[in-house]
């Protein structure tokens, strides 16, 4: 019988046994299957668990490290897939009823990739209908329930990968964000999630929601394991237009270099909203331990904020109903309540809104641009609340309830300029769930966000190391 406790362990670590052949892929990989066998029914956080096909996956990365071929950090590790990501002869659901039986026949360019990396996929995970949400409350599949409380969502859309990764039954696990949907559900869940720059991994093969806005990137539970994870994800794919031809660095190799005298700023014009009473002091203790750690920190303005709600509307929801259109007018009933309000919410968008919003974007990219160039990063909340309850999708900022989805301006303005941003859990709040700050990069700056999530981890192993209670 395999060791439960092979499921505790972070992606390097498991990477490093099974080169040395301390333990076999196979070995991690049926713990992490019977883990998925035991708490999924309760989670929901797998559609699909596609067993045989990673013990077919671990057998072979087994007997090419016996050979001496080893593929990297993620060789004979199992990963979880979101269920808009194509996986040849493997249901691809997209969270939606159009598409239950729908069986891709070629893997979506980053799980070639995975593959390639040695990586064993173990199933995929529920998804808010073609991702587009933030609760992960699905209609033709069930919702998935957040590991730190059952009544809890994990948020949206990758909430079915937030709480995997939460829940120990994988390592780490693909998301995508569009309007903050892998930071979203990495604060939700206490987990590490990174948005990478616009381009940076392919998106060819990943269902699209608003294609300008879209990215693909890692979930885990730590921030080396994300470097990890992306390094095997990203690189240029001349067949996706969306795709950047840049050098894909190695993220860990200067992951331990601290944070002494990078300045950091604060932006409280980039929080929109109201935070709630914990997590505005779980920020303020977290920029307190970076500056302990030899960072500078300081506040700066953005005068453009204002502009930022209906320029992300505009292009988001724009986008989206014009993906949809002709499937929503042919057949409206198969679509979820809340994902049909927002494709009506989307047809009352104008080519003139669209066209300003567009022009707009690029100014707010050059303004952000410019700030990145004068500090090294930017530190903002994820979210102002905890996780919202399934039942209502609603949260509470300081005693009053708020719905979970208005806090996405303080993601979505990343998704419009495309620049990186990391999730890192920063304490708990007073139903002790999670809390999560966003460390911001310049462009194909995810190294240097890691780097300072990774000094922020170091110094706060209380976090890091805390379970879910809940299972």
């Amino acid at each position: 019988m395999a060791d439960p406790d092979l499921c505790f362990l972070s992606i390097a670590e498991l990477g490093s046994l099974v080169r040395a052949r301390t333990v076999s892929s196979e070995e991690v990989t049926e713990a992490h299957l019977a883990r998925i066998e035991r708490l999924n029914p309760t989670l929901n956080a797998f559609v699909t668990v596609m067993a045989e096909r990673a013990r077919e996956a671990a057998r072979r990365a087994d007997s090419e490290t016996r050979a001496g071929r080893w593929r990297g950090p993620l060789h004979g590790v199992p990963i979880g897939l979101k269920d808009i990501f194509d996986t040849a002869g493997v249901r691809t659901t997209n969270g939606s009823s159009f598409f239950r039986d729908h069986v891709p026949t070629e893997d979506a360019e980053s799980v070639r990739r995975l593959k390639e990396a040695g990586a064993v996929l173990i199933g995929k995970l529920n998804t808010h209908e073609f991702a587009a949400g933030s609760t992960t409350n699905n209609p033709w599949y069930g919702p998935t329930r957040n590991p730190w409380a059952l009544d809890r969502a994990p948020g949206g859309s990758s909430g079915g990968s937030g709480a995997a990764v939460a829940a120990f039954l994988c390592p780490g696990a693909t998301g995508t964000d569009t309007g903050g949907s892998i930071r979203g559900p990495a604060a939700c869940c206490g987990i590490v999630g990174l948005k990478p720059t616009y381009g940076r991994v392919s998106i060819r093969g990943i269902y699209p929601n608003a294609v300008s806005l879209d990215h693909a990137g890692p979930m885990t539970r730590t921030a080396r394991d994300a470097g990890l994870l992306l390094g095997a994800m990203a690189g240029y794919d001349r067949h996706d237009p969306t795709s950047a031809d840049v050098p894909v660095p190695d993220y860990t190799a200067g992951i331990g270099a601290g944070v002494g005298g990078l300045r950091l700023a604060l932006c409280p014009d980039l929080h929109f909203l109201e935070l709630d009473a914990a997590v505005a002091r779980a920020l303020d203790e977290a920029s307190r331990v970076l500056v302990g750690l030899g960072a500078k920190l300081e506040t700066v303005p953005f005068p453009l904020a204002s502009e930022v709600p209906a320029t992300r509307e505009a292009l988001s929801r724009g986008e989206f109903m014009a993906l949809h259109r002709a499937r929503f007018t042919a057949q409206p009933e198969g679509y979820g309540a809340d994902v049909r309000a927002r494709l009506s919410e989307g047809d009352k968008i104008t080519l003139d809104d669209y066209v300003r919003a567009c022009r707009t974007r690029e100014a707010l990219r050059r303004e952000l641009d410019e700030l990145l160039r004068v500090v090294d990063a930017l530190i903002l909340p994820v979210a102002p609340c905890e996780a919202p309850l399934i039942a209502t999708g609603a949260s509470r900022v300081n005693g009053k309830e708020v719905t979970f989805a208005s806090g996405l301006a303080m993601r979505q303005v990343l998704n419009v300029v495309g620049l990186p941003a990391v999730a890192v859990p920063i304490g708990f709040g007073e139903s002790g769930l999670p809390l999560s700050m966003q460390i911001v990069g310049p462009a194909w700056g995810e190294a240097k966000i890691l780097r300072i999530a990774h000094a922020y981890e170091v110094a706060t192993p209380e976090i890091r190391n805390r379970r879910p209670a809940a299972i």
